[in-house]
């Protein structure tokens, strides 16, 4: 069973990966279907530079998020505020 605290971080990042997948895979079909229309590429090649592309997107959004966290918590931190959610 999870925790209250583990189970507001699954939430929340749950939401940010759906509205990264959300935003990514409709930059993934624009892109597909700009080379498809304007390119005589094969369809595995242009398959292949999507899932580099998606790949690449998903690497900074991860680096991102980590950022937002750590700063979130050194906020948090230094203001003297302990979290309102938390037991101790």
């Amino acid at each position: 069973m999870l925790m209250p605290k583990e189970s507001r971080n699954l939430k929340k990042t749950l939401k940010r990966l759906g509205i990264f997948l959300l935003i990514v895979f409709l930059f993934d079909v624009f892109i597909g279907f700009l080379f498809f229309k304007y390119t005589n590429m094969s369809g595995v090649l242009v398959g292949f530079i999507i899932i580099c592309i998606t790949t690449v997107l998903y690497l900074l959004f991860l680096l991102i998020c980590a950022k937002i966290d750590k700063k979130k918590k050194e906020r948090l931190e230094n203001s003297g505020k302990k979290d309102p959610f938390t037991k101790d």
